[in-house]
């Protein structure tokens, strides 16, 4: 059968039947006075309602219609990617997951800059995600890029290092998730009566009253109309709410963070192609020493995976530090077209003025970078490292550690 059908169903109208059948039972029976009599009669009741009251329970999960599961929920789905920011294997594979079954209803991009999340910056990581996937599948070899090759994700962190933030600047993933329900659709696929997979966007739940209203007072007789008020401004009402958030200048803040797409492209991405490559020589030859027979040879390949090993902690040390210039710059740009958000003394979101938005430059110790850069023997990434504009970097600049004396 199709098309909506309105009223109760036939299994409903039985359960009811049933019910106040054995209602009327309860209601009808008299119960005599003495101690025999109630005994008889209450014995003779209990059966009667057992009698009819037996597959009650069968009749109401017939009366009930089954709520399918959804297949997918986008919503679901955004809460898995985000829990999932330090598992990059889950997070993008979810992400994969999001295109492919809303992609075509929603612009992605533009849900994930609103829920907080750097679409460029997944867009980076998914081109490595697939790069990863197909090189599995084209290479025949064991270790992390066969096991990605059977579909094992856990893979994906070896293969990828340490992955960037991707969250937008003021927003990290607990408070991405706190405001999913807002900043994301409630989009879901489901199969209809015609076995078809289709979309469906879901309303906003309704709240039931916790409280009865309170009773309607006859009006008083006296006319004690107050004079009417001034009505306020928009803008004396934006500073007195508590719930509003200021919304900046768009189009400014567009022109910025495209200004800041391009940066990433230009200085941030060379230097995570090198990071990759690193990566990969190094599990190469960690997979290479696995099968060698030789000692010798095992040994060599050992010692040319723990020099890659190295590189790439002092390469992701030099991703990471560009990330945070590149994000100052957008961010100090930010405060001077006075697009900067704060919370004042009264709780009330609103945008700093300019004289007032001060950003702090990133920083660093010359100790940290001294030991992922091996102790200073990645000589021409520390001089990239410490030519990086507004990176401060504190303490002393120690001395290079020379391995082969």
């Amino acid at each position: 059968m199709s098309g909506k059908h309105c009223g109760p169903s036939k299994g409903l109208l039985d359960l009811d039947t049933k019910i106040g059948s054995a209602m009327d039972d309860l209601q009808n029976s008299s119960i005599g006075t003495g101690a025999a009599g109630i005994a008889d009669n209450i014995s003779g009741l209990k059966a009667n309602l057992k009698s009819k009251t037996d597959g009650i329970l069968a009749d109401i999960e017939s009366a009930i219609p089954e709520i399918p599961k959804p297949k997918a929920s986008l919503q679901e789905q955004m809460t898995k990617l985000i829990s999932n920011l330090d598992n990059p294997g889950a997070m993008l594979s979810e992400l994969e997951g999001i295109k492919q079954n809303f992609g075509g209803t929603i612009n992605i991009d533009d849900m994930l800059s609103k829920a907080g999340v750097d679409p460029s910056k997944m867009e980076s990581l998914s081109g490595e995600f697939k790069d990863l996937q197909r090189k599995a599948k084209l290479q025949k070899v064991g270790g992390a890029l066969g096991k990605l090759a059977t579909g094992d994700l856990s893979a994906v962190q070896d293969l990828m290092g340490g992955v960037p933030s991707i969250t937008l600047p003021g927003n990290d993933s607990a408070s991405i998730l706190d405001s999913l329900c807002k900043d994301v659709p409630t989009l879901e696929i489901i199969e209809n009566e015609n076995k078809e997979e289709v979309i469906v966007k879901k309303g906003t739940e309704s709240k039931v009253a916790t409280e009865d209203a309170e009773p309607v007072e006859e009006p008083s007789e006296k006319n004690d109309t107050p004079p009417p008020q001034k009505e306020e401004a928009p803008a004396d009402k934006i500073k007195k709410s508590k719930t509003v958030i200021v919304d900046p200048n768009t189009e400014a803040a567009a022109k910025i963070e495209k200004e800041r797409t391009e940066e990433y492209a230009a200085r941030y991405t060379p230097v995570r192609s090198k990071y990759k490559e690193a990566v990969f020589k190094a599990r190469e030859f960690e997979e290479k020493a696995e099968k060698a027979r030789n000692k010798k040879t095992k040994k060599n390949e050992l010692r040319l995976a723990i020099e890659e090993r190295k590189k790439v902690t002092a390469l992701g040390l030099q991703t990471s530090l560009i990330a945070k210039v590149i994000d100052y710059e957008a961010d100090v740009k930010k405060a001077e077209a006075g697009l900067r958000l704060r919370t004042n003394a009264e709780g009330q979101v609103e945008l700093t003025p300019p004289d007032e938005a001060f950003v702090p430059k990133p920083q660093i110790s010359y100790q940290e970078v001294h030991e992922k850069t091996n102790f200073s023997n990645f000589s021409q990434i520390l001089k990239e490292i410490e030519a990086l504009p507004h990176l401060v970097i504190t303490g002393e600049k120690p001395k290079p550690v020379d391995f082969g004396s």
